[in-house]
């Protein structure tokens, strides 16, 4: 983060008096402060989760197809529609990150403008409408993220009805299998299947709440590179 900031600083400075003349004090501080670290703050926390969520899928997927390859075969089905959604979300969800540092890096330039030239608005008696311009960006910034946790709120309600699909397919075509006694498949193996597929499961749910948080920082990073 130090590095960033201190490079993103140093582009701010190199600019040219057109850059300032169309960015406020506050919105540049703003970047600084709350884009620099929203773009780190994942990669800080979730690094360690990442790698060991990232060994235990794949583990879990070899262990499911050396398991049994035609249980994998039909549960893996559902998991091109579950990248999809998570894929094209991801891409929406970045949008409106974006959108929300905008709103909170305009509210906090006019905040800053404002709170520095408090004698010359107290002089002018124009409080209420620093007072509306400030109310309206963080409108904007809240009415944006509200529609980012309705998105998340479907993504997650659609991956969990496939996961639950899946689940069905694992344990009516095993146990079907199972059933016809002819060596393919045991009620043992049955066990060991849902066991590794809930292992890998658990492992990819916890990648995809990851997803989250990284659209979060590419959305600061887009602010942070556009310099």
């Amino acid at each position: 983060a130090n590095t960033i900031r201190n490079k993103l600083f140093r582009g701010m400075i190199l600019q040219d008096v057109a850059f300032f003349d169309g960015n406020t004090s506050g919105q540049l501080t703003s970047r600084l402060s709350t884009d620099a670290r929203e773009m780190v703050s994942p990669i800080q926390s979730s690094m360690g989760s990442l790698l060991s969520n990232t060994i235990r899928l794949i583990g879990g997927v070899a262990l499911c197809f050396y398991t049994s390859w035609r249980l994998s075969m039909l549960a893996f089905t559902t998991v091109g529609p579950i990248i999809t959604i998570t894929q094209v979300y991801a891409a929406w969800s970045q949008g409106l990150n974006r959108q929300i540092y905008a709103a909170l890096a305009h509210a906090n330039g006019i905040a800053t403008e404002a709170l520095g030239n408090v004698r010359t608005i107290k002089a002018m008696s124009t409080e209420e409408m620093e007072v509306g311009n400030y109310r309206d960006s963080t409108r904007v910034a809240l009415s944006t993220g509200v529609r980012d946790a309705w998105g998340t709120a479907g993504m997650n309600t659609i991956n969990s009805y496939m996961d639950l699909a899946a689940n069905v397919l694992v344990l009516w075509y095993g146990g079907w299998l199972a059933i016809q006694h002819d060596g393919r498949m045991t009620a043992g193996k049955l066990i060991t299947y849902q066991l590794y597929w809930n292992m890998m499961d658990s492992s990819y749910k916890s990648l995809i709440d990851m997803v989250t948080s990284f659209t979060r920082a590419a959305g600061a990073a887009q602010r942070v590179f556009s310099l």
